[in-house]
């Protein structure tokens, strides 16, 4: 929890984003306590330590004291912190993982062509996020769309309620001041702007109704999008294609949500049932079927399967994949089934006869038969590389430098399950 106070009317927006920015920087300077492990690394999902801040008060004070001048934010990029309140070269092959992977790319001619005085050229030049003089022996470019998928679907495979929270996240180890430019879909836009605001434009071809179809369409609306302060706005705003000069390194270039069931598709199509065979027996069937091309393969997908309190035994079968006995968390009153890949349009079926003690409970009715009346619902889990569910693409990826040299560039999607990817299941 993290709390900002103020004497006089301010910003609450502004106030907020930068709480976030300064707990995603203590964070990366103290991921598990360690000091500075992961200095330059996007994720930031680890928990924060009260014990790792204490043990470092110089530094947390130098940090704020960096990030803010007189309550106003001044630095907020990790890399530029870490060369004004840390002595970088002695951190070399040492304590930093990350920074020390990205200092061993440049050549050490670029390092020491830096001199002291350019940290503060850095804030206060017109490129804060990215510094001068940077020299890579390989220049690359990665770049990965990613979707996660959470989703409300009803036991005849139909999609209740969904949302789409997607990123473009890239990693950039390019020479100079190089300029990009990413072109995505052609209509690729706000809710807004999109033709899918009135009933005639659901006649359009934007609108297709084939899976195949709806895999590579040019039409993606979104509800809500977020750009990396690199971004010039005006750029995208008249062409839609995104022009930035990047940061060293790793960052999200952007962000967007779909909550329109309209505008996405479900990489999988999964149906359940559940059947009493008795006061203490029990029939639970899955069946997954994919609804992506054929060249294309899930990795890693994982159906979890809610159990009753009461279970004592459960066989399982399934037409692929693995149903171990191991599998089975009575404790956690659940199992699941494994199918470490899935090709695009084959199906799978899964069966588990469930058995449970004969208690019963009140008003005499068997515990099995209290379970039937309101089965939890199942749980998926998975990725599918090179599928997005909002069919959004990347048309091209432009990279320019005055030395006009040809950069590696890597383009990867990928689509998982998110944090609630739920399947009712019809008993």
């Amino acid at each position: 929890l993290a709390v900002a106070a103020t004497r006089w009317d301010a910003n609450v927006l502004a106030m907020q984003e930068m709480l976030h920015q300064l707990m995603d920087i203590l964070k990366m300077f103290f991921p598990g306590g360690n000091v500075v492990t992961n200095a330059l690394a996007l994720s930031t999902n680890s928990a924060l330590k009260a014990d790792a801040l204490r043990g470092k008060p110089a530094m947390v004070q130098s940090i704020l004291e960096e990030a803010m001048d007189f309550g106003y934010p001044q630095v907020t990029q990790a890399e530029s912190l870490c060369e004004l309140v840390l002595d970088t070269p002695s951190l070399e092959g040492k304590t930093v993982s990350a920074l020390d992977a990205l200092l061993r790319r440049r050549k050490k001619e670029g390092a020491e062509d830096h001199k002291t005085g350019a940290p503060t050229l850095d804030v206060t030049g017109a490129v804060p996020w990215r510094k001068a003089g940077i020299v890579y022996k390989k220049n690359e470019v990665y770049l990965d769309a990613i979707e996660r998928v959470s989703a409300l679907v009803g036991s005849d495979g139909e999609l209740i309620s969904g949302r789409v929270n997607g990123s473009i996240q890239m990693k950039v180890y390019l020479s100079g001041m190089p300029e990009c430019k990413i072109g995505l879909n052609e209509k690729f836009m706000m809710e807004a702007e999109s033709g899918y605001q009135n009933a005639a434009s659901s006649a359009m071809e934007g609108r297709p109704t084939n899976v195949a179809q709806k895999a590579c369409r040019s039409q993606v609306a979104l509800d809500y999008i977020k750009f990396h302060q690199a971004v010039k706005l005006q750029n995208y705003e008249s062409d839609h294609q995104v022009h930035f000069v990047p940061p060293d390194g790793e960052f999200e270039l952007l962000s967007y949500t779909v909550s329109d069931s309209r505008n996405f598709t479900l990489p999988f199509t999964v149906t359940s049932w559940y059947k009493s065979l008795g006061r203490t027996r029990g029939e639970l069937n899955v069946k997954i079927k994919a609804d992506f091309p054929s060249s294309l393969v899930a990795f890693q997908v994982i159906t979890w399967i809610p159990l009753p309190k009461s279970t004592v035994k459960v066989s399982m079968q399934a037409t692929g994949g693995k149903t171990k006995s191991k599998y089975v968390d009575l404790a956690n009153n659940q199992t699941h089934w494994k199918l470490s890949e899935l090709r695009g349009g084959k199906e799978h079926k899964f069966k588990a006869i469930i058995e449970m003690m004969a208690g019963t409970e009140l008003g005499g009715t068997s515990s099995g038969e209290v379970w039937e009346k309101k089965v939890p619902p199942l749980k998926l889990t998975f990725q599918v590389p090179m599928f997005t569910s909002t069919g959004l693409r990347i048309r091209f990826l432009k990279v320019h430098e005055r030395s006009n040299y040809q950069p590696v560039k890597w383009v990867r999607y990928l689509t998982c399950a998110g944090d609630d990817y739920e399947v009712r299941v019809k008993h």
